[in-house]
């Protein structure tokens, strides 16, 4: 259903997107390191904390690798119906829809009971691989060309 040319594309924003999502891992895990250490937490309770907010940099990084596939899937049906009224209504609604369903995640997350505030925050930042991948993407496919 994808043409080579969306493949290839998708391949690249991927990456983009894991290699945004490592950075993003590595840079909270410091900074996690040092918050608790100024708060002196003890181990558990460090331990908890990371893990619970590298967590939601995965789950993140899940959501965005399938919200990149769905992007192009909905591309490739709006470009093969050859109707411009059909193409913008189909983008228009499954953007829609994929938001909606990043928002509800979003809410899920933030809830106290799941994984509170701090990872509601590294949620959305891991979300924005999405467009993070897309600046990236000409590059990636620059140096795997070469």
């Amino acid at each position: 259903m994808l043409d080579n040319k969306v493949k290839r594309t998708l391949k690249c924003m991927m990456i983009g997107s894991l290699i945004y999502n490592v950075v993003l891992l590595i840079v909270s895990l410091i900074i996690f390191i040092l918050i608790c250490k100024v708060k002196n937490l003890n181990s558990n309770d460090t331990l908890i904390f990371i893990v619970k907010n590298e967590l939601c940099v995965l789950i993140g990084l899940v959501c965005s690798i399938i919200g990149l596939y769905s992007m192009a899937i909905s591309l490739s049906k709006a470009i093969s119906a050859n109707d411009e009224k059909y193409a913008k209504k189909h983008m228009v609604l499954m953007s829609t829809v994929r938001m909606i369903v990043f928002c509800i995640i979003l809410v899920i997350v933030i809830n106290e009971r799941t994984f509170g505030i701090t990872g509601g925050i590294m949620f959305a930042l891991a979300i924005l691989s999405v467009k993070i991948s897309a600046y990236l993407a000409p590059v990636i496919e620059k140096n795997i060309r070469s």
